[in-house]
This record gives C-alpha cells, structure tokens and sequence, in this order.
C-alpha cells in the first residue's frame, strides 16, 4: 500500500496530490520531501509512514538539498530521535550519520556491479568514498589493494568503524580529491568516482593516476537531453565509453549516469 493510499481518507484530493510518492530507507530511517503546503500535515505524514512501516524508528524531513564540499543534507527529526542508524547492504554492514555524511541506498545496485567488474590483484581508488559502501563490498569479495579518499572527517571516521564491523583491511585518506596527483605515486588499475553534483573537473584529474589499461566508473548527474553532447565530449577528451546507463532520477529530467571509462588507445 502506498503513502497516498494510507492517506486518502485523512488528507483532501488537493494535498493527496502533492504528497510525495515515494520515500527512502536507510537502515531504519526513512527520509521524505515533504513540500512546503503540507507543513502542518508533516507528523501525522510521517505516523503513516512508520505504521506503514513497522522496520522504521525514526522519519527525517529533508529540508534542504546535498550542499557544500562535504555533500551533507539539512533535515528535520519528525519521529524518533537520532539521525544514525545500521544499513546492511551487498554483504555488508553501515554505520550511517545521515545528517553528517553522505550515503544513497539508491546505488545498491551499481555498487554491486562495479564488485563484478573488479579482478583479484587489482590497485583500487575510490574517491568521495564516504562511510565506504563501494569500496567495502570490493574488498570483501575480491583480494586487491584498495583505498580510499573523503574530506569529510565524519566520514572517514565511520568508515575506519565500518571496516573493523567488516573485517576488513582497508585504509582511507582525509584529504580534498583536488589533489589527488600529489597523494599518490603509483598509478590505480581502477577508479572509482561517486562525484559531487557538477564536479565533473574531477575525471581530468583521475586521468594524471589511472594506468595505462586502467578503468574509471565515473558518476555524474546530467539532464536526458545532454547525454548525445557529453558522450562527444568525453570521446575528443580521449575516453573510451565501455558503458553507461542511467542510475536513476533526482530532479525532473536530472538523472545521475554512469560512463565506464579507459583511455583511447591509438594506433
């Protein structure tokens, strides 16, 4: 049953048509936009929410959107009263600050695709890695050398706790991606970029550490109609798309895309 149909009877068609369709799960904490004309409806929403509901302890309001380099969200505590919580995702356990790092459970699915793509032996970067939700499930399955990089300490923190949950040995830099060419001395067989919206500079910098046969997952957040243009550009850059596809929506016409990335090798 859907947040609208649980609402139906309490809510009038007017605001029944603006509520929100859908909301997000992380660990036990849902979050939800709730716009603006449903202010004061805000707490008996987020009450259906959680009877809908019965995994959820806590519904965070987001009032803001991702801003600044630590891409941290603004939120409101309708129900509960923390904004941590424990996610299990690809064989892997979270701690998550929802409201001081960030974290998507919407890229379950291409965390695990990138895990496929990995190969023993490898030299792993992944960059913007957060609490570690790419880099922990690659390092769990696969034997490579891995790192990681954020500049948000909150982050860096909670991904040296989510490692010791995992098992797992990895190491995790606190440092501003920007440079990158000056951290480290050996080139990455593979990179892993979760970008920030419109930092798409990055991927020029990722170039100067990638290996010669080495691959980039770069992410990025583009409008369907920008796609034909950006594929152009990528190429006269000198990239090899070996596959891209859409991750999913987050404003109208706004999609975050993946492009799977080597360098053009010329003859």
């Amino acid at each position: 049953m859907s947040l609208k149909d649980l609402l139906k009877d309490r809510l009038s068609r007017e605001k029944i048509s603006i509520l929100p369709g859908g909301f997000e799960v992380i660990g036990d904490i849902a979050i939800i936009n709730i716009p603006q004309p449903l202010d004061n409806e805000k707490y008996l929403i987020a009450e259906a929410l959680v009877s809908h509901r019965k995994d959820i302890r806590a519904v965070l309001r987001k009032t803001h959107k991702l801003k600044g380099a630590r891409r941290t969200g603004e939120f409101e505590l309708l129900l509960g009263d923390t904004t941590e919580t424990l996610h299990n995702e690809n064989g892997c356990i979270f701690h998550v600050d929802i409201a001081k790092t960030y974290f998507s459970g919407k890229l379950a699915y291409e965390r695990n695709r990138i895990v496929q793509k990995v190969s023993d032996g490898e030299d792993v970067l992944v960059l913007f890695c957060g609490v570690g939700p790419f880099l922990m499930p690659i390092k769990k399955k696969r034997d490579v050398n891995i790192t990681g990089l954020d500049n948000n300490p909150t982050a860096c923190a909670l991904f040296k706790k989510n490692a010791q949950l995992n098992n797992i040995d990895a190491a995790i830099i606190l440092a501003d991606a920007n440079s990158i060419d000056h951290l480290f001395k050996k080139p990455f067989d593979r990179i892993v970029m979760p970008i920030p919206y419109g930092q798409d500079h990055f991927l020029n910098i990722a170039r100067s550490i990638l290996a010669p046969e080495g691959i980039i997952h770069f992410y990025t957040f583009k409008k369907d109609f920008e796609i034909p243009h950006f594929k152009r550009l990528l190429e006269i850059k000198g990239w090899q798309i070996d596959f891209y596809r859409a991750c999913g929506g987050i404003a109208p016409r706004v999609k975050r895309y993946v492009f799977d990335l080597r360098r053009q090798q010329f003859n």
